[in-house]
């Protein structure tokens, strides 16, 4: 059945890394009111001052462009205008993503504790299947470096005509509860040409618009090395899949924007993270790209923030990629998942 369904597994998985290997320091969040309006303010979707003090005006065409001295200046195509008539459709029975002929049912609510016998059971591979969520996975490494070799790679995996390289997932054994399977991430240190490894599952069936909750949890267990990122929730539609995402800086959980300023929402309160011991991050994101926005994060229970702001692009922004795992490492690194849970009510 993988094999039958592969090509709609490559189709979403290229959806995804179309523009995640751009930069992600595309200027796009919302500040001050520019004083020099030398760009045209018809048919603006949002214009703003970036952190560098970069006048920025993104359209309804969605192109966006920089006023500098006095000039209005293309810079880069941020994304396709039709792209939410493109991907998606609504009826009666729900919201679906639209995939060759097939509409596949988004799924904003999930829980998946792993308890496959093998990697590959853990994704979808029927349209029509409510059991499974997970669409695609990243190995970047060394002996995958570029898009071209890792997408070949994930596709010869679940076709099962290759096997992992240096960076691999698999389901295990629970080091604390021999009863229990686990998701292990491996991955090994980029070499001096690349910027990161990865080692990342992700899902491209949400469907999460300005306005919609957000609510996330999972058990973490860091085994070695540390990684930068745990949980992404990017817009694949968006040049450099913007999005917020929980981050582990100087051994403490936080929460940083991946577009823009990069603003970050820090606790003076966070415990450190330990290696070898399970913790459980939950977070509740109600999306905005003005300062209504909620970003709110527990470490084992315990919040450690509770914060207002920015954390969606743009106003017509759609966060549909949910990535685990290690999706941003320098340093060798194996990681534990278990217990994720998504859905867009409070739980």
């Amino acid at each position: 059945m993988h094999k039958i369904f592969i090509k709609h597994l490559v189709a979403v998985f290229l959806l995804v890394i179309q523009f995640s290997c751009s930069t992600d320091a595309a200027p796009v969040i919302e500040g001050e009111t520019p004083i020099d309006a030398s760009c045209s303010t018809e048919d603006v979707l949002d214009n703003f001052v970036d952190e560098i003090g970069n006048d920025i005006y993104i359209y309804n065409d969605g192109s966006l462009y920089v006023n500098s001295n006095g000039n209005c200046e293309f810079q880069f195509q941020y994304f396709d205008p039709d792209f939410e008539s493109q991907s998606y459709t609504t009826n009666a029975t729900g919201t679906f993503l639209l995939s060759d002929s097939d509409l596949i049912p988004v799924k904003n609510n999930f829980f998946e504790d792993f308890e496959k016998q093998r990697f590959i059971d853990l994704f979808v591979d029927d349209v029509n299947d409510t059991d499974l969520y997970w669409t695609s996975f990243t190995l970047q490494s060394p002996q995958a470096k570029t898009v071209s070799e890792y997408v070949a790679l994930s596709k010869c995996i679940l076709e099962e005509t290759c096997d992992f390289l240096d960076n691999r997932i698999a389901i295990v054994e629970d080091p604390t509860n021999s009863a229990n399977k686990v998701l292990e991430f491996y991955s090994v240190a980029p070499t001096a040409d690349m910027v990161v490894s990865k080692c990342s599952l992700s899902s491209v069936l949400g469907y999460f618009k300005k306005g919609d909750d957000l609510w996330f949890e999972a058990n973490y267990y860091i085994k070695e090395g540390m990684p930068f990122t745990l949980v992404d929730f990017e817009n694949s539609y968006f040049e450099g899949s913007p999005g917020p995402r929980v981050v582990i800086r100087d051994n403490k959980l936080e929460f940083e924007n991946k577009f823009g300023a990069k603003l970050r929402f820090e606790s003076n309160s966070a415990a450190a993270i330990a290696i070898g011991e399970w913790f459980t991050v939950k977070l509740h994101l109600k999306f905005s790209n003005t300062e209504e926005g909620i970003l709110e994060l527990w470490q084992d229970g315990v919040q450690i923030v509770s914060a207002s702001g920015i954390n969606l692009p743009t106003s017509n922004a759609i966060q549909n990629v949910l990535e685990v795992g290690i999706s941003a490492t320098s340093s060798n690194t194996v990681l534990l998942i278990d217990n994720l849970r998504i859905s867009d009510t409070a739980f």
